[in-house]
């Protein structure tokens, strides 16, 4: 598939999330070799609230 995620106007449901509750979905994704699409997302949001990886 091509194709590429648009953020939406409101808060997603991982943008409502802590950062701890977001980097231990980021560490399950990575340990359970979700889809690159899903953890690309997820680190979007990191990077968004200026947390690096």
């Amino acid at each position: 598939m091509n194709y590429h995620f648009h953020p939406s106007p409101r808060p997603s449901s991982l943008e409502m999330l802590t950062n701890e509750q977001l980097l231990n979905i980021y560490e399950l994704a990575v340990d359970a070799k979700a889809s690159a699409d899903f953890i690309e997302i997820i680190r979007n949001v990191l990077n968004s609230r200026d947390m690096r990886l």
